[in-house]
Formats: C-alpha cells, structure tokens, sequence
C-alpha cells in the first residue's frame, strides 16, 4: 500500500502542462483572448493529444491557474521536461502574444525531435527559453548546444516575481544565470520577465565583484516599449558610473578588511602584493580594485588582478604576461583575446590615473571605458 501511494505522488509530481495541443489534427494554442465559457465547451466535446509524444492530454479550466494542458503522466513524453507554474505557463503566453504583436511568425512549445529539446518559443532562427527554475550552468550549456547543432541560436529570459528599484545597485547573479547572458563575453546582461505585471528587466552595466556579487544597472522595460530583436541596454552615464563606482569601492573596503587579519600572510596575495608595491594595506590608492567591463572574465577580486598587473608594469613587463605565464586564474567564459583587451585597458587606466585624486581616477576609467 504504502509502495502504491509513493508511485502515485511521483506520477503527480511528473506531470507536463503545456499550452499546446493536436486537435482535429491541428496545432491548438492556448491563448488570453479565450474565454472560459469557450474552453470548457471545448473540453466537453472535443479530445486533444500531445504535439510531441502524441498521448491524450486533458484541457485543464481551472481558477488557481491559467487555462493550460496536462499529461496524464510524464512517462511517456519528452525526457527533459520539468513540470510547470503558474510564472512559466504565464510568461510563456504573454510573450507568445507579445512576438505575434511584432506581426513575427513563432512557435509555442515547438518539439525538435532530433535534440529531443522543447524551446518554450521559437521565432526566426531564435530558440527562445523562458526560465523560472534554477538550473545547474552545465543543463544551460547543454540545451543552448543542443539548439546550435540544429542552427538555432539561443536565447534565456529569467522568469521573476520581483522588481528591482531601477538605477544602480548590487545585485546575485547565480552561474547558472551567468550562462544566460545576452551580449558579448566581455558586456553581458541578463535579461528578465515579469509575467504578471508584463514587465522586461534589465540588468546590464555588469561589474564583477566576487561570488555572485555584482554591481550594476537594474532597467525596466514595459512590455509595450519592447521589440524584437530584443531592445539593447544603454551605455552608462558618468553619474551612474560614479555610483557604482562608490558601491565598488564599499565592497572593495570590506575585501581588504577581511584580508588584514589572514592567517598564513606569507601566501595571501593581498599581503605579497601590498608588499611588492610598497603600500599602505589600509589605506589603498584608488587605481586598484576598479570597476571594470569585462572584469568577470579573471576571476580573482578585482583588486587583486589589478595589484598584480600593476606589479607588471612596475617592471617594465607586458600585462599579457599575466595570462601566458598563468599568473592569474581566469573564469570558464574567458575569451583569450578580451582578457587581453581589459589587462591592456588597465593598463592605460593605470598609467593616466596613478598619483591622481580618487574622483579623477573614477572619471579616467570613465573616460576609457566609454572608448571602448
């Protein structure tokens, strides 16, 4: 007895919903614009099947959800599936709506058998993943393969509950989320959707801090400002850049206190480097531990990266040094090239703003980050 109602909480737990189904051997979309009157006349005449696995699905009318599809279990559909919310099943319909408004020919929930992958949209040649749950950086990496062997490009949405206040600020971004960026390696954004209020945000301006910490720009976007291909953020005004600037430099405060009291000083870098650039532990120029585009690409604290790149050019070496001599541990994104680009960037930073005021050093990075 007790075998029988642990199979039957799994089955449960393993239900798929959909918004798609054959019916009268036609693709029926579930749409905002059907009323409940017309759903539940259909589900009591008519019998629908999964566009994948061809099984029987039930038209779910319920209150607590939107109108939606459900296997009567997982088993014998597509691998891969998880099972849905009310944010998914949500933010799948409304963006559906939101592309067939840009008059764009899209695909709800569109099987690809030869990955046995399931993109929530697909439109033009973008395979379009609207994600709620969290996700391991290896399933991201996988599935955004996956669609590239069929000549898709990837695109993910972060499905959110929450709204940030717009403007700068300090923000976690997981590594699973960290492999959802649009734009390129060295100027990412994470892209997000609130379904409920029909809202993109935008968390762009990245600068790594350490962990998951990042500082930079939260955006929101109504759904009626919005286009495709997605709107691209704005660059960063020098007011903005000054705050977030500020909120670095707090975060790079608490990084040296936490260092001050390392135990085995003889191998902390922070400590070998103060030492080899002759500082004052407590009291660090401004020049070291910047906010820098592309920062996330080393990852080591900013500070630390930046000390020992200045310890290069105090010896007349080349930064790039840095990377073919292995000296700095770089992330699994790293672009070999745009590492080169932000050491040497640095480096002009540097020699322009070594021996200047802390608020002349901010608007030197300024400046060159804006040339880039």
């Amino acid at each position: 007895m007790r075998k029988f109602a642990v199979n039957r909480r799994l089955k449960k737990r393993r239900v798929i919903h959909i918004l798609t189904a054959l019916h009268k051997q036609a693709l029926f979309v579930l749409q905002e614009h059907h009323t409940r009157a017309q759903l539940l006349q259909m589900r009591s005449t008519s019998q629908f099947y999964c566009p994948c696995c061809k099984a029987p699905v039930i038209l779910k009318v319920g209150t607590s959800k939107i109108p939606h599809f459900a296997h009567l279990q997982q088993f014998s559909c597509t691998p891969g599936s998880e099972p849905e919310t009310l944010l998914h099943l949500l933010g799948k319909s409304r963006l559906y709506s939101f592309l067939q408004q840009q008059k764009l020919s899209v695909d709800l929930e569109h099987y690809l058998p030869e990955i046995k992958q399931r993109p929530d949209l697909l439109v033009l040649n973008n395979a379009l993943e609207f994600q709620c749950s969290a996700l391991t950086s290896e399933q991201v990496i996988r599935r955004s393969e996956g669609y590239r062997s069929t000549q898709l490009e990837p695109s993910w949405i972060r499905g959110t509950e929450t709204i940030p206040l717009a403007g700068p600020g300090i923000f976690q971004i997981r590594p699973f989320e960290q492999e959802m960026f649009f734009g390129a390696a060295d100027k990412p954004y994470l892209l997000s959707f609130h379904p409920e209020q029909s809202l993109f945000i935008y968390f762009s301006n990245l600068f790594y801090l350490q962990g998951n910490r990042w500082v930079g720009k939260a955006s929101v976007l109504k759904m009626e400002h919005q286009v495709y291909p997605f709107a691209v953020p704005k660059r960063l005004k020098k007011e903005e850049y000054r705050v977030m600037a500020a909120l670095f430099r707090t975060e790079k405060n608490k990084f040296i206190r936490s260092q001050l009291y390392a135990r085995n000083r003889m191998r902390n870098a922070f400590w070998r480097l103060s030492y080899e650039l002759q500082l004052d532990k407590q009291t660090v120029p401004e020049i070291f531990g910047l906010p820098l585009l592309g920062g996330h690409l080393i990852a080591e604290h900013a500070l630390i990266w930046q000390m020992k790149a200045a310890v290069m050019i105090k010896e007349g070496n080349s930064v790039e040094a840095l990377v073919e001599k292995g000296m700095v541990k770089l992330s699994a994104q790293h672009e070999r090239e745009k590492v080169f680009r932000l050491l040497c960037l640095y480096e002009t930073i540097y020699k322009e703003g070594i021996g200047a005021s802390a608020i002349e050093v901010v608007d030197i990075s300024y400046q060159a980050l804006a040339k880039t």
